[in-house]
């Protein structure tokens, strides 16, 4: 320790300053990562500084060390979104599904609606994993390489943004299928009605999202790049594969079920059309 003060009292008086508090109690030291660290990897370092031993490194007992800058922001910003982003995820789950049982009074209807959503979110991640976090195709976003991570900010954005999206599309489908299925059509004829009334309209709101979406992808802010891409990818998914293919089949093999406890209340249960068919 002397050698240390010693070693203090050698530098300048202005410098001391700058990096001395005025009680002699506090000290700041600058460090510069070297370029090849990735995020990811600077967000581990400062979780490994804060937790060691500040006695044993400082050789002064009872000394605190705090971590600033951005790495520690990043750190700081990935705990609080890892703390928080399964209770988002929670509430924008059990909210929708509060509405679509109120909406449709199914409760199938509504956990397949929930369920065939985070199948949209799910698969996105995935590509955003695969373009951007481990960099297959990201030379298309004018990329070097892989990023090595995600931002933090891009997972609870775009859960929550595709989500409702995806909602939308499920509801216009599913609430017309319903419509029909109540005039009296059986389940494979009120889906088929279902998707011919829909499909244009999904299709067509689903094209416009995708190209605003997109558009976000063609500039050179990393973490607007990946959420545009994240988001273009969902309603990719959600619009065709999911609505048009897996959600209608579900709908057939289901039949009756979907509409279980009080979705098909009052109607009838096959129209004149139906039996002669």
């Amino acid at each position: 320790m002397s050698d240390t003060a010693d070693a203090v009292d050698d530098v300048s008086e202005s410098i001391r300053k700058s990096f001395l508090r005025s009680d002699g109690q506090a000290t700041l030291i600058e460090l510069l990562p070297t370029a090849t660290l990735s995020p990811n990897e600077q967000i581990r370092w400062v979780r490994e500084v804060r937790s060691s031993d500040v006695t044993a490194i400082t050789g002064v007992p009872g000394a605190v060390l705090r971590v600033g800058g951005v790495p520690a922001l990043d750190a700081d910003y990935d705990s609080v979104v890892h703390q928080w982003l399964p209770r988002v995820v929670l509430g924008v789950v059990l909210g929708s599904l509060l509405a679509l049982l109120i909406g449709l009074r199914s409760l199938f209807a509504a956990v397949k609606a929930i369920l065939l959503n985070l199948l949209s979110v799910g698969a996105s991640f995935g590509a955003l994993v695969v373009v951007f976090q481990e960099g297959h195709g990201s030379k298309l976003f004018g990329l070097h390489g892989p990023t090595g991570t995600v931002y933090p900010i891009v997972p609870i954005l775009s859960f929550a943004i595709v989500f409702g999206l995806s909602m939308d599309y499920e509801v216009f489908l599913v609430a017309r299928v319903l419509e029909e299925r109540r005039r009296g059509l059986s389940e494979r004829s009120a889906v088929i009605e279902g998707l011919a009334r829909t499909a244009g309209l999904i299709t067509s709101a689903a094209a416009v999202m995708i190209a605003i979406f997109t558009a976000f992808t063609l500039g050179d802010f990393l973490v607007v790049q990946m959420l545009g891409f994240t988001l273009a990818v969902a309603v990719f998914i959600d619009a065709t594969v999911v609505r048009m293919v897996v959600g209608p089949a579900l709908l057939q093999l289901a039949g009756d079920w979907n509409w279980w406890p009080f979705g098909l209340s009052g109607a009838p249960a096959t129209s004149e059309k139906e039996l002669t068919q």
